[in-house]
This record gives structure tokens, sequence and C-alpha cells, in this order.
């Protein structure tokens, strides 16, 4: 399949990545690059470089795919709880790294008011635990949400018949995954279905929280957004959604305990296995409806 004007031209693409192809209305633009293969002519790739989030001289470094920077940052902010809306921001600069001087790129992120922010320690915080670090087994759902806001029950309604649309909105979403096969993919939706965010990224973190940025800058309420995740739902993405009152969840796989857990305590509806034609529910805050 092309991946659009400009692309490099594909011969005999990894049979690995051909099936896993969708059609989509979007093109890759900076997210990938040509690289040559040894008599196979070229490929795109995905692009992986690293960022850094500056906020009143607190940085975080960090490897993200090129593209949506600023909603990166944002929606990094808010998912982190560093700060509690979009509207605490005064302004965002995106300053070009100097490849060349091993430079990074940097987004410079400038809040109204910086004591109503929690900067100590958050913006390092999602470093610090990892489903390899072995700690994971030893935290407690309702620890976890001890600073999350509730989420407003029974809202957003959802009917099962409209998970298809979702799914199929969701692939053509995807325009870096469709050219390389190796991204992670996030959107957040409104009640009737229409795309409020989207993000790609080499980090499914990342690109969640892109999909988070795009909407709080466009100024929609997350407290009515759906969510859904292009991989597995773990207990960090989770909480990212969580932390901004996003209450429902669909994930192309399964969830782990530690999601579910959190889901269950938070009362947000969680859907897994968000694939053609069928899900999986696990948790139900009174807002999927059957028909």
């Amino acid at each position: 399949m092309s991946a659009g004007p400009g692309a490099a031209t594909l011969r005999d693409p990894a049979p690995h990545r051909d099936s896993a192809r969708v059609t989509t209305t979007e093109e890759p633009e900076r997210g990938a690059a040509a690289r040559s293969l040894p008599g196979r002519g070229e490929d795109l790739l995905i692009r992986e470089e690293p960022l850094w989030i500056e906020v009143h001289g607190h940085r975080l470094l960090t490897m993200r795919t090129p593209g949506q920077d600023r909603e990166l940052a944002i929606g990094f902010l808010l998912g982190e709880g560093v700060i509690d809306r979009a509207e605490r921001i005064a302004s965002v600069q995106e300053l070009p790294g100097r490849a060349d001087a091993l430079v990074p790129d940097t987004v410079r992120v400038t809040l109204h008011d910086v004591t109503a922010a929690k900067l100590e320690g958050r913006l390092t915080r999602t470093h610090e635990i990892r489903p390899s670090c072995g700690v994971c087994g030893l935290v407690d759902a309702d620890h976890l949400l001890d600073e999350i806001p509730p989420l407003l029950p029974g809202v957003p309604r959802l009917r099962r018949d409209d998970l298809e649309a979702r799914r199929r909105a969701f692939a053509a979403s995807q325009p870096l995954f469709a050219a390389t096969g190796a991204c992670h993919g996030a959107v957040l939706f409104a009640p009737d279905g229409t795309r409020w965010g989207s993000g790609e990224d080499v980090g499914r973190h990342n690109a969640l929280d892109k999909a988070i940025g795009a909407a709080a800058l466009a100024g929609h309420p997350l407290h009515l957004a759906t969510a859904m995740l292009s991989g597995r739902a773990g207990f960090d993405l989770v909480l990212k959604c969580l932390r901004v009152r996003i209450p429902v969840i669909l994930s192309v796989s399964a969830p782990s305990a530690l999601a579910f857990d959190l889901c269950r305590s938070a009362g947000a509806t969680l859907l897994g296995f968000v694939r053609e034609g069928r899900a999986q529910l696990y948790c139900d805050g009174g807002r999927l409806e059957d028909a």
C-alpha cells in the first residue's frame, strides 16, 4: 500500500507488517524516515528522537516520534498531574535542536502561576514505576487514586453498536502505523464519535499524551471523552486517563489486573479486545448500553 505522495517506494515489504496496514485518510508527515535496504530499495521507518520538556527550570528528557511536540508536552503535564487544567499554561515555545551539536529539540512551557503546579518529582514520575522494576505488584489501586478527581457517574453514554464505528475511526487515524507498522496510537472521541484528539508515537505513553494535549488545547471537555488505545491498557495509561477525568477507556488488547482495579475503584468504563465485531467488557460505571 502506498504511504502517500512523497513517501518512499516499498519493495517486498516485511510480511509481518503487510497484514497490519490499514487504509487511512492522513499522511505520516515528519514521523517517518526513508532508509535504504540492501538490494530492496527503500522503506519507511518510525523516527525516534530526544525531546526536552522544560517547565520553569525543571526538565525531562524523553524519546519520542517528532510531530505534535506541543501537544505531547501539554498532555504529559496534564496526564502526570503536574497541572490540573490547560488554562494554567501561559505560553508554549517549540525550540528546534541542532543535530550536528547533539542538542535535542525543546518544548518550553510557561505557567501563569508556578506555585499551583506540582513540579517536584512529577516530571520524572513516569520513569519511577515500570512493569520491569518489581514495584508494581506492591502498588495498591486505592493509593494510586488518592489525588484523582471523581468521575461523573453514568456519562457519557456509549452504545455497544457504536464500538465498531469507533474502531474504524481509530484505525483511520493512524497514518504512521499504516506507513511503518511500528508505532502506538491513541484517540479521544466525543460522545457522538467525533474525534477530539489523536496521537501516534513510538512510545505508547507519548501517543496518549499527544491525544490528551490535542483535545485539551482545543478546549474539549475531557470528562466526557472516550479514549481508545492501540495496545494493552496498562495501569500507567489508565492512570493518565483518570487524572484528566476520562471515564471510558477502549483498548485493542487486554488490560492489566492493576488497570482493572483502578477502573473498578474509580467507577470508569473499561473495554478490551475492541476489534472487528467484538469487545470484552471489564468494568462499567453505568455508561454502556446494549442497543
